[in-house]
């Protein structure tokens, strides 16, 4: 059985969407007959960590951790982490590592691709995004978006292979010779068997959002409206102006405190809505998909620009996975996947009036259309790893 090292600045196995994008791609290779085993980050590790005592298993799946990098030293300390993780890895008999991010600065990227280059490893990128860098002082920014150009059109370009998120990356990257495989986010679906259609019995509309739609405030100055991964102001101010409809939004990933440091200027809107807004801050993966498999809707507003076209939102998959429709933008590859009417919307939120009547008319949806949504999305198994197995494996092949 050929083994791959998955490593990089993820939190295994569902700790964030990057936790969750891993353990997908875990599945699938195991069952194309690969033995994966991961390195991440750990945000609760001292920095004096040993890697090799960190060993924890989750479904078979064997795992290390990293400490999370603080401060500019933590940043900095690429060589450090590489000859840790070699350390630990020197005796596996490693088929390819896959690099996801970085755990450090991407410099950690190229060290380890000189590492696989010398000893005949494949080295594997796995792409997901291309953030915007408008948050925190001037240094970071430069520092953070210096790394983001090495790591995306430097390092990514050395790779024997890249696994893009979506077509958007797919396509950058083939056009300058690389070879590539779109894999979307994947679920093992056995994790996701939830009686989602059972709660379609209230006559006031569950709406959720879950996640972090925005960087908090950064050494005293709040992240731009451009870097904003997601548009949950515009959310609220549409449901400010529907407020006498029969609704609750329940908001999982932050306090309203922290919304409202970023954004001051909706406390009159959320003060209005009262108990039809609800913020109920962290929430762990597991918990977070027991709720949205009781909401009615997921809400997911993003402006169509690079960061969102080429990314590919978790969670529209997880939401999907688990039995609830969604109302969304027409970002990344969605319109492959979501049908209108059937497991979700679609809306325009550049266009007010028209996005005023979509999400009214959607509020008015009688239970029993609700309740087939619901069962269309569960029954859909629409991203489960088992999906993509001759895609990935024709690529590996190609390697």
């Amino acid at each position: 059985m050929k083994k791959i090292l998955y490593v990089g600045n993820f939190s295994f196995p569902n700790g964030n969407a990057s936790g969750s994008r891993v353990l997908g791609n875990g599945y699938l290779f195991e069952k194309l007959g690969y033995e994966v085993f991961y390195i991440g980050l750990d945000n609760t590790l001292s920095q004096n960590s040993i890697l090799k005592d960190t060993k924890k298993i989750f479904d078979n799946f064997r795992y290390y951790n990293l400490p999370y990098p603080v401060g500019i030293k933590g940043w900095l300390a690429y060589s450090k982490r590489f000859k840790e993780v070699i350390t630990l890895v020197q005796d596996e008999d490693l088929y390819a590592v896959i690099i996801y991010g970085s755990p450090t600065l991407s410099l950690f990227g190229r060290l380890i691709r000189q590492w696989c280059r010398k000893n005949e490893i494949k080295f594997i990128t796995d792409c997901v995004d291309w953030l915007s860098v408008s948050a925190g002082g001037i240094l970071y920014r430069s520092v953070k978006y210096i790394d983001t150009i090495y790591q995306k059109c430097i390092l990514n370009f050395s790779a024997d292979g890249v696994i893009a998120v979506s077509s958007y990356l797919s396509k950058y990257y083939n056009g300058r010779g690389c070879q590539t495989v779109v894999i979307p986010p994947l679920v093992n679906v056995n994790k996701f068997i939830l009686d989602s259609e059972l709660y379609c019995n209230n006559d006031v509309m569950n709406l959720i959002y879950v996640g972090r739609p925005f960087a908090f405030v950064f050494n005293g100055r709040r992240a731009k409206e451009a870097s904003y991964k997601d548009r949950l102001d515009k959310v609220i101010s549409i449901l400010y102006c529907l407020r006498d409809m029969p609704f609750v939004f329940n908001i999982y990933g932050l306090t309203k405190d922290q919304y409202l440091e970023v954004i001051p200027g909706q406390k009159y809107f959320i003060s209005v809505l009262g108990n039809k807004i609800q913020f109920h801050g962290f929430i762990n993966n597991i918990d977070a998909i027991k709720e949205v498999s009781k909401a009615d809707f997921t809400i997911l507003f993003r402006d169509v620009n690079r960061m969102t076209t080429a990314g590919f939102p978790t969670k529209f998959v997880e939401t999907i996975s688990c039995g609830t429709p969604i109302i969304t933008t027409k970002t990344s590859d969605l319109e492959k996947f979501l049908k209108p009417g059937k497991n979700g919307f679609f809306v325009d939120i550049t266009d007010h009036d028209a996005l005023l009547k979509q999400i009214k008319d959607i509020i008015s949806l009688d239970r029993s259309s609700i309740r087939l949504m619901k069962k269309y999305c569960k029954d859909s198994n629409l991203f489960s790893y088992h999906n993509y197995t001759n895609e990935l494996n024709q690529f590996m092949k190609t390697l």
